[in-house]
C-alpha cells in the first residue's frame, strides 16, 4: 500500500505543473466567457433580431442556439471554442503518453517495478491521477464561470448545476483521449510516438466534427457516420443547457470508450516484455 501511495505522489509531483497551468487557463476561460457574454449580449440579440449576423447566425443555429437565445446559450456557444477542448486534450495526451513509454524511454521502469509493486498497481496509480486531473480541470472551468456570474451582469443568470453539467461533460471528453493515448503508450517504448498518434487521432476527430457543421455537407450520406465516429459529437454545451437530454448518454459513451481503452492498456501492459535498463 505504501508503494502505491508513493507512486501516486510521484505522478502528482511530475504532473502538477501541467495540471495547475491547464486548470488556471480553464478557470480564466470560464470567467472570460461570462465577461464576454455580459458585454456583448445586448448587441448580439439586436443583431439577431435585425438579421445583421448573416452567416454567423447560421453557425449559431447549428450550435443549437435558439431564435431568442438566453444568456447561458450565448455563453455555451463560446464554450464550443477549440481552446476549451484543446486544454483537456493536452492533459489527456500528456498523461497517457507519460504513463508507460516515458518511463521506459528514461530507463526508470525496471527500477520502479523492482520494488514490491505489480504492473497493475503501477498503471492504476497513473490512471487514478489522470482521471482526478480531468475532474480538477472540469471543476476549474465551472468555478471560473460561477465566480464570473457574481461579478458580471447577465440578462438571465445561468444556474450553478447547468455550468457544472457542461464542465463535467467537457472533462469526460478527455477520457477517451487519455484512454487511446495510454493504450498506445502501454505497448511502446518511446514517448513521442503515443503523443503523435494521440494528437493525430484527436485532431482528426475534431476536424471531422467541424466539417459536418458546414451547411454544404448537411445532406451528405456520410455525415451520420462521421457524427458517430467523432468523440466530439458527445460534447454539445448548448444542448446541455436547453434540453439537457444528452448528458447521461454522452458521458456514458465517453466514459465507456475511455474505460475500454484503459482496460486494454492494463491487459497489454501486463503481458508485454519490458526492455532492461541498459
Amino acid at each position: 500500500m505504501r508503494a502505491i501511495v508513493a507512486l501516486v505522489r510521484k505522478v502528482v509531483h511530475e504532473s502538477r505543473g501541467t495540471l495547475l497551468l491547464t486548470a488556471a487557463a480553464l478557470f480564466g476561460l470560464g470567467w472570460l466567457s461570462v465577461y464576454i457574454t455580459s458585454r456583448n449580449e445586448d448587441r448580439v440579440l439586436k443583431a439577431i433580431a435585425s438579421g445583421e449576423l448573416g452567416d454567423r447566425l447560421e453557425w449559431l443555429r447549428r450550435l443549437g442556439v435558439g431564435k431568442t437565445p438566453t444568456s447561458v446559450e450565448l455563453m455555451m456557444a463560446f464554450w464550443n471554442h477549440p481552446f476549451f477542448v484543446a486544454l483537456v486534450a493536452i492533459w489527456g495526451i500528456a498523461r497517457g503518453s507519460a504513463a508507460v513509454s516515458a518511463e521506459i524511454e528514461r530507463g526508470t521502469m525496471d527500477l520502479l517495478l523492482s520494488r514490491p509493486i505489480s504492473r497493475t498497481a503501477y498503471l492504476a496509480s497513473q490512471v487514478v491521477v489522470s482521471v482526478l486531473g480531468l475532474a480538477v480541470l472540469g471543476a476549474s472551468l465551472a468555478v471560473g464561470a460561477i465566480i464570473g456570474v457574481h461579478y458580471h451582469t447577465l440578462r438571465v443568470t445561468p444556474g450553478t448545476w447547468e455550468l457544472i453539467r457542461v464542465s463535467a461533460n467537457l472533462a469526460a471528453l478527455g477520457l477517451p483521449i487519455y484512454g487511446y493515448t495510454l493504450l498506445i503508450s502501454s505497448v511502446d517504448h518511446v514517448r513521442w510516438r503515443p503523443t503523435w498518434i494521440g494528437s493525430t487521432l484527436t485532431l482528426a476527430a475534431f476536424i471531422a466534427h467541424v466539417i459536418t457543421a458546414f451547411p454544404v455537407f448537411a445532406e451528405s450520406w456520410w455525415k451520420p457516420w462521421v457524427d458517430r465516429v467523432s468523440i466530439f459529437t458527445a460534447y454539445d454545451p448548448v444542448e446541455l443547457v436547453t434540453k439537457a437530454e444528452s448528458f447521461g448518454p454522452h458521458v456514458g459513451i465517453l466514459a465507456g470508450t475511455g474505460g475500454a481503452c484503459v482496460v486494454l492498456a492494463f491487459l497489454l501492459f501486463a503481458r508485454r516484455d519490458l526492455p532492461a535498463n541498459g
